[in-house]
């Protein structure tokens, strides 16, 4: 298949596809966005961020890029970049909100909801989350979980990497079936409305361009990358978990190395 004339969309994840996860971008990465911006290939966001703070990320890295779009909080937000619109697709309802407030409530893990630039949050539970909120521009707010609040596009829960599987047994205790979970870093534990995965970005970005999802090349590195990239012409990164690897048969050199510039290049699409 000549991918170059096939594909018409790229949909990428940020952290560990774009950048690093010291929040920088190699050379081969930003030479790879430079010629992408010449092609009529349109080119999206998909991040677990929402699409406020996927966008300032990536404009603090890259600048004033021409993106298309953005889909944010794994698929359940969606902003169009160049008419300034954000709207929440698939949203958690405030009973939703509460009662996984009320369920998770362990002293080393943090509950927390965005609000525009506020990170709403139970607890600072150590160090290692306050680090995260911060590199993140987000101002902590303490909040209760029990009060009244408008719905929600993800719920986050945050650990100190170290203990993950302290994290896993304890939330094998929460009845969570009713929500679409996974992690989308090892400290970063998220939770969306059932179903709601970053394939549906795909679908979404499929119907509005009017092409098929095998259409829309996409990238990622992570779990919450993973039902996306099945969805379309997915690439896995070199970075990649090697179980995640096996799973996508389209791969590309680490977000440090080559990244996404050896698939683009080597397949023509730049």
């Amino acid at each position: 298949m000549n991918l170059a004339s096939y594909i018409k969309a790229i949909a990428f994840d940020f952290d560990g596809t774009l950048i690093d996860f010291d929040y920088r971008a190699s050379d081969y990465t930003r030479k790879a966005l430079s010629l992408l911006e010449k092609s009529d290939y349109k080119i999206s966001l998909s991040s677990g961020r929402p699409c406020f703070l996927a966008l300032k990320a990536f404009q603090k890295t890259f600048g004033d890029y021409p993106l298309d779009y953005v889909f944010g909080c794994n698929g359940a937000e969606f902003m169009d970049v160049r008419k300034k619109q954000t709207k929440i697709l698939y949203p958690l309802s405030s009973d939703d909100v509460r009662y996984i407030g009320k369920v998770i409530d362990s002293d080393f893990l943090s509950v927390g909801i965005y609000e525009n630039e506020t990170f709403l949050v139970d607890k600072i539970a150590n160090e290692k989350v306050a680090k995260w909120i911060k590199a993140r521009w987000l101002n902590p707010k303490i909040f209760d979980f029990s009060k009244n609040c408008i719905p929600r596009s993800k719920i986050v829960v945050l650990n100190d990497a170290t203990d993950r599987e302290k994290e896993d047994e304890y939330l094998k205790t929460i009845d969570l079936s009713a929500y679409n979970t996974c992690y989308s870093t090892m400290n970063c534990f998220e939770i969306t409305l059932k179903g709601v995965t970053k394939a549906k970005s795909i679908e979404y970005l499929s119907q509005l361009l009017g092409c098929e999802k095998k259409q829309i090349l996409s990238f990622g590195d992570m779990e919450n990358d993973m039902e996306m990239l099945k969805e379309s012409t997915g690439v896995i990164m070199g970075n990649a978990d090697e179980s995640l690897k096996k799973q996508i048969p389209f791969h590309t050199s680490r977000v440090d190395e080559l990244g996404i510039y050896e698939f683009l290049a080597n397949n023509h699409l730049i």
